[in-house]
């Protein structure tokens, strides 16, 4: 309730940085990106480096509470880890105005939310394996340094027309061992700290490329994706075991293994 009132109180107070002001002395705000549950997101012009980057400034309801302080110091923190090109680079951080912020490399692109909604984009079967086996890869590195991304969602990955890339690790957190099951309090499969937290997000990404192609109609009782998509056999296999209605994969090769069985990629 209290995380519900602070949210209500930073809707009506917070205001995004506006248009050309600068931060820290050194970056000047092109655009706002937009907002998420941890930070508003800017596009700015970095004076000294004469770069564009992308700048996080944690939200007040966040900057409140200790948690929410620590979670965009653990996202810097494994932001800074990762060296790999399916990934923002992580530059700098520092504080302005009280709000800590960090810069991460630009990622020239469009979302898989902006393809579907905005553009209309429409996504076959083998496509849709295809985006997710070509995300498999960072996602198999982030598992590798014992990091799960827990937040795949459409918004979250970017294509810049022949590359995916893989976006805010606000939810990140390192785990000890894949057989590791950290319970959240909601108990929701997304927010565990294991593999088949990643694996469950990318099932629900794979079901949203999918319902792209799917027409809606008013006349019609709501069913099962199962029952709407007309995708085949094997595929609704794999998407169940990513939602764990099936037994659940065990890490990211076995996922990549069924993909190619399927469509020979």
């Amino acid at each position: 309730m209290m995380k519900k009132i602070a949210l209500l109180i930073s809707n009506l107070l917070e205001k995004p940085f506006p248009k050309n002001e600068l931060i820290a002395e050194r970056y000047q705000v092109i655009t706002h990106l937009g907002a998420g549950g941890y930070g508003h997101s800017y596009l700015v012009y970095d004076l000294e480096s004469g770069q564009k980057k992308v700048l996080k400034a944690l939200r007040l309801h966040k900057r409140l509470i200790r948690s929410g302080r620590r979670s965009f110091e653990l996202e810097k923190e494994l932001l800074d880890s990762i060296d790999h090109p399916s990934f923002p680079r992580y530059f700098e951080g520092g504080n302005y105005k009280n709000i800590p912020f960090y810069t991460m490399e630009f990622i020239a692109g469009m979302n898989f939310e902006q393809l579907i909604f905005s553009e209309g984009r429409k996504i076959s079967e083998k496509e849709a394996f295809q985006i997710v086996h070509e995300l498999l890869t960072p996602l198999e590195y982030l598992h590798n340094l014992k990091i799960v991304h827990r937040d795949i969602r459409i918004p979250n990955v970017i294509t810049d027309g022949s590359n995916v890339k893989l976006i805010d690790l606000g939810l990140g957190r390192h785990f000890h061992q894949e057989n590791d099951v950290v319970k959240t309090k909601e108990n929701h499969l997304r927010k565990e700290i294991n593999l088949q937290a990643d694996f469950y997000g990318l099932g629900h990404f794979l079901l949203f490329l999918l319902y792209s192609n799917f027409t809606f109609s008013k006349n019609i009782h709501e069913k099962s994706w199962e029952e709407e998509l007309k995708i085949s056999n094997q595929a609704k296999h794999i998407i169940r075991r990513l939602l764990q209605i099936e037994p659940a994969y065990e890490n990211c090769a076995e996922i990549r293994a069924e993909i190619i069985n399927l469509y020979l990629i």
